[in-house]
């Protein structure tokens, strides 16, 4: 008999949980970590996606790190991607911010179609965005190129506090 089928597989939320608890500890040493939430789409696939992201200053530096994790519906097929990105910003002022960055991800695939379990990517993202600096937020654009099995443009917007 075919499993009913779930938007977000029970396994799925669990390990974006664990990715971005995982990615907490790693950045708790930083001065500051902002929270942030996504939403987008996977252009090549047309699939919408929802995310969340944490964003940590590395040192002085006008390096970040960008752990996140997206949910991604696509039909029968949803998956979740865990990325550890890691960005540096070239324009800082008080108006805006722009950054290209790159980082690896996991892509964790669950295909109904096939009736297979669930399949694991492992790739790279190579990423650039603008962030506008309003008073205790930051909403921003970003496009990012996935280079795995399955490579994919995603287009998202955000907004980080």
């Amino acid at each position: 008999m075919p499993r009913p089928r779930n938007l977000a597989p029970s396994r799925l939320p669990r390990l974006g949980g664990a990715v971005l608890a995982l990615a907490a500890l790693l950045a708790a040493p930083a001065a500051a970590v902002d929270f942030g939430v996504r939403a987008g789409g996977y252009l090549e696939d047309e699939d919408p996606f929802v995310g969340l992201e944490l964003l940590a200053r590395m040192g002085s530096s006008d390096w970040f790190f960008n752990p996140n994790v997206e949910f991604v519906s696509g039909g029968e097929r949803d998956r979740i991607a865990a990325s550890f990105d890691f960005h540096f910003d070239f324009r800082q002022t008080s108006g805006y911010s722009l950054w290209a960055g790159v980082g690896p991800t996991v892509i964790v695939v669950e295909d109904d179609r096939r009736g297979r379990d669930d399949e694991t990517d492992v790739g790279a993202n190579l990423l650039g965005g603008i962030g506008w600096n309003l008073s205790g937020m930051t909403p921003y654009a970003q496009l990012k190129l996935v280079l795995a099995d399955d490579a994919e443009i995603v287009a998202g917007v955000g907004i980080r506090f």
